[in-house]
């Protein structure tokens, strides 16, 4: 284990509405090692007779897994064990976990706690050894947002810059949420680093509020309508490092969230 923060906060809960902190039983001092990140897996070919193998490219699909042990001064009751497992176990889906640490303080992981041990020191309950699963080989920072208003109910073309410096190596796919003004019935986001690739959604009500998950490939309008249909398919995308975008639309508002992944280990 190699965090030095004391505490910890697990699904918005800090660790200190349980009395916990972070111990290490184990360890008292000296060389300490702790998983730096996920493997990375190499795709490629051997042929017969071919002292060269053929690459087809890389990929990191192995999530980060790390155990940490948690303890308290007073001695953990029955009671409060059953808290504490309620809290941190058979949860059902991954959910956030951030070490109270300077270095990391923008950084959470996500993960499920999928074992817990139980620390007895003369027969008296201090300390829990949990594992935690992460749903990636990464930390994530918190979210962030690049947020345009507009006033008036005219079509805006405008062109600003994105900053991808996420750590995973692809494509980072945003959150997009617009509101359309009075006059607008489209939305078009044109990434023209990336070989000018193009977010299309046509035929839209004006005043409609959109929200589309790239990731997940996912559109709400709050229309209730079904909008699918009028998107052209090619889902927002950065390129690591700079981005130039352009957007025209009728808008009102534009939010784009994303986050970006952190290869700080554990």
């Amino acid at each position: 284990m190699s965090f030095y923060g004391k505490t910890f906060i697990f699904a918005d809960t800090p660790s200190e509405f349980f009395n916990l902190k972070i111990l290490d039983f184990e360890e008292t001092g000296g060389k300490n090692n702790s998983p730096a990140g996920s493997d990375v897996q190499i795709m490629q070919k051997w042929v017969y007779r071919k002292p060269k193998t053929y690459h087809f490219g890389n990929y990191q699909n192995t999530p980060l897994e790390f155990s940490m042990t948690v303890g308290s001064i007073d001695p953990i009751s029955g009671i409060d064990r059953g808290r504490i497992s309620k809290w941190l176990l058979g949860r059902g889906s991954y959910l956030p976990l951030s070490i109270c640490q300077d270095d990391i303080a923008n950084v959470y992981y996500n993960v499920i706690c999928t074992s817990a041990e139980n620390i007895y020191v003369g027969n008296v309950q201090r300390g829990i050894k949990l594992h935690f699963v992460c749903d990636s080989p990464f930390g994530w920072e918190f979210p962030r947002n690049v947020t345009y208003n507009f006033s008036g109910n005219e079509i805006k073309n405008f062109v600003f810059d994105f900053y991808s410096n996420s750590e995973d190596g692809g494509y980072l796919y945003p959150t997009v949420e617009f509101t359309l003004n009075s006059v607008g019935n489209s939305m078009s986001i044109e990434n023209i680093t990336d070989n000018n690739r193009t977010f299309a959604i046509t035929d839209i009500s004006p005043n409609e509020n959109i929200v589309v998950d790239n990731y997940l490939q996912t559109i709400v309008s709050d229309t209730g309508l079904l909008r699918l249909d009028h998107f052209n398919k090619s889902w927002l995308r950065f390129l690591p490092g700079h981005n130039e975008i352009r957007v025209i639309s009728g808008i009102g508002q534009l939010i784009i969230t994303y986050s970006f992944a952190r290869k700080i280990g554990a």
